[in-house]
């Protein structure tokens, strides 16, 4: 018959410091199906290495181990955890329960890690094979040391293993707990399941037929015993499908599984269903992790709103007649006087450039409007004004604007009148609830008639209304501000595409009419609507580098504490750790599982930055009133940004996690 376990002259050595520790030398034992094994021997004998050797979790330094017929030695990590997951069963001295975590969900963990899924029938099942049919969604804490015990044996069971290793079983339990769990282990042996016990108890070995007893490293004696009177076997257990091939040609090997790939639905919900326990059983050091991440994507986030919605603001109120325009302005240096436009200029644009469909020269500035005793700082923009006909023609032909009355004619700016349009904030501000059309205000001790009231221009509207007065070009030059020269001139195009083209153009009449030479620069500025736009990207995008960088030293902080909060979660956990590994788990399995507990902590972070920063751009809007707009990029990038922060700062501490020494981990206090 091929032995279930075939070790032949295996070594163990460890090394402390300068000290070395022979912990088993040239030991060889052969176990059998169906047997009861008790290892007995004193502290220090290398019972527990000779178990931990049988059950995987190590690896001799010299010898063979054969077991069910196949070679160890060369088998990799993945295989090694594919065995202890589903053929071989675990009980431990100190039961090694997840804590606070029901008997139910206890027994199940060793199914993660099998690849096959879980069954939470086949779970109840074996709860009541061990007497806790009543005791399913009690937590760890909530049951006795045997019933804990019995837990851990249900969980041994689960996965329907060739063999059960249980490591003092009855160690940390009083005597009736210890009796009612060897009774549990016996009965199990009498279902035909191979059991090998180490103890020093002589009570506990006496219950087993075969007893190895060790000592310094050694096997001093092996000794087969007779049946004891009156046991008879139970009805027998279900053995999985390794266990039905051994039991099926007890010459040959079983089959081994094959190292997992991936992960498993049941692995993956496992692993966020103990990254969100992880969080929610330390709630305030959560949180105080995830605080930098929150502040950090929070201000990234209520930048890229108010950015957006400023763009959103200015392109919904743009027309195709704002894409015709091209705009001609003095171009301003560092410490270098500039070049005022003049008329001249404007000539030699309709003289130069066929594709300058109109011509508008602007002269702008500010002044205090005065109506009655109100005062109020106001913009002043002026116009050469529509015919009568054309305003009757065309609805809203200034700017597409609504308008309340008229606008002034280019009769009334080569007479220079005493005429003005107000924007509705003005018209506000001077003259509250009542009609501001016909009524009189002052500019710079100039009385002016109001002849129409045009709504706030989509950019006035940005910065809650800016007062904005339209007065005659003329009126402006010779009798508001006394100047000839012009602040900027604006030109329209026939069509959107004529644009590029009509700017070309205007460049080269200004050079000539400016005389300058190839190799001087412009002493002007022409921009299309295009570039106002580009333009306003980069002032923005200058403004956010000081954002983000404020937002990157809370990012950076925030990612800090990530990894010192994990580092932490490691050291706490380092048992369970241990116990995930021997129950199956692969070294990629540990990684992945503290990877997404740092990643949800991040995602945790995001979600409310995102949050954190819709808000404030809505408290922005009271001051710039710009609604600030999410979009489903802004929403795609926190979540990434946050995800890329926990792998980058969660790497490290899951990388230690997954490289613990399951044996060292299971003994960490």
């Amino acid at each position: 018959m091929e032995a279930l376990i075939d070790i032949r002259k295996i070594s163990k050595t460890y090394t402390t410091g300068s000290f070395k520790v022979e912990a088993l030398k040239k030991v060889s034992l052969r176990i059998n199906a169906g047997e009861m094994v008790s290892l007995v021997g004193p502290s220090g004998s290398g019972k527990s290495t000779l178990l931990h050797i049988m059950g995987f979790l190590d690896r001799p330094d010299e010898g063979e181990y054969y077991f069910a017929g196949h070679p160890t030695a060369s088998l990799g990590e993945g295989q090694l955890a594919a065995i202890r997951s589903r053929m071989v069963g675990f009980i431990f001295q100190s039961f090694h329960l997840l804590k606070r975590t029901t008997a139910k969900d206890n027994v199940m963990l060793p199914m993660v890690y099998s690849g096959l899924g879980t069954d939470s029938h086949k779970a109840l099942e074996r709860l009541r094979l061990v007497g806790l049919a009543d005791r399913v969604t009690h937590k760890s804490n909530e049951l006795s040391g045997g019933q804990c015990q019995r837990v851990a044996i249900a969980r041994a069971l689960v996965n329907d293993p060739l063999i059960v290793l249980a490591d003092e079983p009855t160690g940390n339990l009083d005597a009736r707990s210890r009796e009612e769990v060897m009774g549990v282990i016996k009965d199990l042996n009498a279902r035909g399941l191979t059991v090998v016990i180490v103890t020093h108890d002589e009570e506990v070995s006496a219950q087993t037929r075969r007893v190895v007893r060790m000592k310094d490293g050694e096997i001093c004696s092996d000794e087969l015993r007779p049946p004891l009177p009156g046991a008879a076997a139970g009805p027998e257990v279900t053995p999985g499908a390794g266990a039905h091939e051994l039991s099926g040609r007890m010459g040959g090997a079983a089959r081994l599984p094959k190292a997992r790939l991936g992960f498993t639905p049941s692995e993956i919900g496992e692993q966020f269903k103990v990254a969100f326990k992880a969080i929610w059983n330390h709630k305030m050091r959560s949180a105080l992790t995830v605080l930098g991440i929150f502040i950090g994507v929070g201000a990234i986030i209520s930048l890229m709103t108010i950015s957006e919605g400023f763009m959103k603001s200015l392109l919904s109120g743009a027309t195709e007649d704002d894409a015709k325009k091209v705009w001609v302005m003095p171009r301003h240096e560092h410490l270098k006087a500039s070049r005022r436009l003049t008329y001249a200029d404007v000539e030699a644009i309709k003289s130069g450039a066929p594709l300058a469909e109109k011509v508008t020269p602007i002269v702008t500035g500010s002044a205090q409007a005065s109506s009655g005793g109100r005062h109020v700082d106001a913009d002043i923009q002026s116009r050469e004004g529509y015919t009568l006909e054309a305003q009757k023609s065309k609805k809203d032909i200034f700017e597409n604007r609504k308008l309340q009355g008229r606008f002034f004619t280019p009769g009334e700016n080569l007479s220079r009148a005493r005429v003005a349009v107000i924007n509705q904030t003005l018209a506000k501000s001077l003259f509250g609830s009542e009609s501001a059309v016909n009524s009189e205000m002052r500019l710079k001790d100039i009385t002016f008639t109001i002849v129409g009231v045009a709504e706030d221009h989509q950019a006035e509207q940005i910065f809650g209304g800016r007062p904005t007065v339209y007065i005659p070009l003329n009126t402006a030059s010779k009798r508001v501000f006394g100047s000839t020269r012009l602040d900027y001139v604006e030109v329209t195009a026939p069509t959107p595409a004529d644009a590029p083209e009509a700017r070309r153009q205007i460049i080269l009449a200004l050079r000539k009419e400016h005389g300058l030479r190839e190799d001087k620069d412009d002493d002007f500025e022409v921009k299309t609507f295009e570039a106002q736009i580009e333009l306003f990207k980069t002032k923005m995008g200058q403004l956010s580098l000081v954002v983000y960088g404020i937002a990157g030293i809370s990012l950076l902080v925030g990612g800090i504490g990530i990894m010192n909060i994990m580092l932490v979660s490691v050291t706490e956990r380092t048992r369970e750790i241990g116990l995930r590994k021997a129950l199956g788990a692969k070294n990629s399995d540990i990684l992945s599982q503290f990877l997404i507990e740092a990643v949800v902590l991040c995602l945790i972070g995001g979600a409310m930055g995102i949050g954190l920063g819709v808000g404030l751009g809505w408290v922005m809007y009271f001051f710039i009133k710009v609604p600030p707009t999410l979009g489903a990029g802004t929403i795609t990038f926190a979540f990434t940004f946050s995800s890329l922060i926990g792998i980058s700062f969660g790497f490290w501490p899951a990388l230690r996690a997954a490289m613990l020494d399951p044996i060292e981990a299971l003994r960490y206090e």
